[in-house]
């Protein structure tokens, strides 16, 4: 009779799945869909687990073998389409699972959730399958009722009970393999990539939540894009703020070279014949992000000497430096205090960054003849002042209050 009963009870399903595929859903409610998704999700929860209780049977009886010869894990790759790395853990799975009999019934059942009933298995790998079945009944308890980050804190504890030593060696093996690249694409743009250990993670993840969960009145940036910014904020302030060691005489910072009719703003639409504004490290910029650096920064005034047959001069020509003038800085210290203790922090509407992340802004350049006067002078943080440069928005102080303008 057995042999008759999961031909039937396949066939079944596989009435009840092309049925299933078969039905039309453009009349469905989004809470009949919303329904439809979480059975189906259970439904797969189950049938994995009951393919893994089938697979370890097959496995231990080496149906590979009389199937085509080969192991377990080339026959999923060749008649179920998996790759290489999927069919790896599925064997895994199957083993362990195989010998923690109540974990991958409670699965089956649709009791708990498959990827709580791995983690069960996955400790098991860790620490040992006869470590893990005395607490087999409780750790199925945990699986049938927590949410799968409750479940891995228990697990993970209980690792932590049965097998201290390997879980240190463990950590400072994911330590010793961090790793972090920011490489510069051919266009200019930086990609990063890298891993952290848990607790270096955790802290950079906890700085960039902390810097990028305020949305502001008005907020467009996706939420990705809130941490990139956040963790350029991190970086320049740190460069602004932190304890550096000199190097060749000056504090790390970002160098930008730009002329003085660069700088103007009367050039910035005329197709000027100018030296463009250099970023050390990038190349070429936009004299609208020149003027945002050059805002609040050390300024050191070059005379350089020009072709006397102006025909001979080109924007990327060498320039002849005559004489180097001291650094000094845009916005001189009493009048950055002054400005920190007025305005408190950025003072784009809605933004709530505090000093230490901002930068004083020239409401008229100082290049288009402002004066560096609190007057003339606001607290913006850095997406908010690109907002102001790059991206057209105005703002002026009126009766102490900060006023803008989007762009036209």
């Amino acid at each position: 009779m057995e042999a008759f009963a999961i031909p039937d009870a396949r066939s079944r399903l596989q009435e009840a799945v092309d049925a299933l595929v078969g039905e039309s859903i453009d009349g469905f409610s989004t809470h009949a869909l919303g329904e439809d998704v979480v059975d189906i999700r259970r439904a797969i929860d189950r049938l994995e687990a009951e393919s893994l209780r089938r697979l370890h049977r097959f496995h231990a009886a080496r149906g590979a073998q009389s199937d085509g010869g080969g192991t377990t894990m080339s026959w999923l790759r060749r008649c179920c389409g998996m790759t290489g790395k999927a069919a790896a853990y599925r064997v895994h799975l199957a083993r362990t699972l195989g010998e923690l009999p109540a974990a991958l019934d409670s699965a089956r059942a649709g009791r708990a959730s498959f990827s709580n009933v791995a983690m069960v298995a996955h400790l098991a790998d860790a620490v040992g399958l006869e470590e893990v079945a005395p607490l087999e009944d409780a750790l199925v308890g945990a699986a049938e009722t927590l949410e799968p980050h409750q479940m891995h804190t228990v697990t993970q504890a209980a690792r932590l009970r049965i097998d201290p030593d390997g879980v240190l060696a463990e950590d400072n093996h994911a330590h010793e393999c961090r790793w972090f690249d920011c490489d510069q694409t051919y266009g200019g743009v930086y990609v990063l990539s890298g891993q952290l250990d848990a607790e270096g993670g955790a802290l950079l993840k906890k700085a960039i939540d902390a810097l990028s969960h305020g949305m502001t009145r008005g907020e467009t940036r996706l939420a990705s894009q809130r941490r990139a910014d956040a963790l350029v904020d991190l970086a320049a302030t740190q460069l602004r703020c932190g304890d550096h060691r000199d190097v060749h005489g000056q504090r790390p910072h970002l160098t930008v070279t730009v002329s003085a009719e660069t700088l103007r703003s009367d050039t910035l639409d005329s197709g000027s014949d100018a030296r463009p504004a250099e970023l050390g490290g990038v190349g070429p910029i936009h004299p609208e992000t020149a003027r945002r650096i050059a805002c609040d920064a050390v300024r050191t005034v070059v005379t350089v000497a020009m072709p006397a047959d102006d025909a001979a001069w080109t924007p990327t020509a060498p320039a002849m430096p005559l004489s180097v003038g001291r650094a000094t800085r845009t916005i001189p210290a009493p009048i950055r205090t002054a400005l920190v203790l007025r305005d408190q922090g950025c003072r784009f509407p809605g933004c709530d960054r505090p000093p230490a992340w901002t930068d004083g802004h020239h409401i008229i350049h100082w290049a288009d003849g402002g004066a560096t006067e609190l007057e003339n002078l606001v607290s913006l943080c850095r997406m908010h002042h690109r907002r102001v440069h790059e991206q057209g928005w105005r703002i002026h102080i009126a009766d102490g209050v900060a006023v803008v303008e989007p762009p036209p």
